[in-house]
């Protein structure tokens, strides 16, 4: 009964980490910078009620859905837009202007209900995000293709162990492969002359 214990708490424990794993991965992989980490309202916050966050600090983050002005959607769908003003030049990470559908977090003083004055902003093009799952995914698929290559699930031990190799297949008997080598061609490893 132990060790049936002893099993179970390794499933839980490698489904804890393979939890934590996808965890790290969605949420280090889709910030961009610290301006995320901000405790000033978001876009969440100031989409409720924007008159309540007029002339205070804010965070705003969206995709770009025209360029002259910059108007980022801070929805899918398109909708709570914010005209970002002197965008392009407080930008942290890139040297060209926005451009349509470029993902943009921009810290400022909300103007009025639809107008952040950027005081910095980062910005991740969709290319980059697109580059950076495609990685991971190609980086897991090589994980996952030599976990299968060289371990077994045994249903029996409820654990993954090794795969047996043509080498591990030869009979055990204490001997070294080459006196087992010589027995079986008849040679006794006796080169007396």
């Amino acid at each position: 009964m132990a060790e049936l214990h002893g099993q179970l708490g390794r499933v839980l424990a490698g489904l804890v980490l393979l939890a934590l794993l996808v965890g790290c991965l969605l949420v280090a992989g889709a910030t961009s910078d610290e301006l995320l980490e901000s405790e000033h309202p978001n876009q969440m916050d100031v989409r409720q009620d924007r008159t309540a966050y007029v002339g205070e600090q804010v965070v705003i983050g969206g995709f770009v859905v025209e360029t002259d002005p910059v108007v980022v959607a801070t929805l899918a769908s398109g909708h709570g837009r914010f005209t970002l003003v002197d965008v392009d030049d407080r930008m942290i990470d890139a040297d060209e202007p926005l451009e349509v559908n470029d993902r943009v977090n921009a810290f400022g003083t909300l103007e009025d209900e639809s107008t952040l004055v950027v005081e910095r902003a980062v910005t991740r093009e969709s290319a980059d995000a697109g580059y950076l799952y495609g990685v991971s995914v190609v980086g897991g698929l090589w994980i996952v293709g030599r976990l299968v290559q060289q371990w077994r699930f045994d249903p029996t031990a409820l654990a993954f162990v090794p795969r047996r190799s043509a080498s591990d297949s030869r009979p055990s008997d204490g001997r070294s492969s080459d006196v087992h080598h010589a027995h079986n061609t008849g040679d006794d490893g006796d080169h007396r002359g």
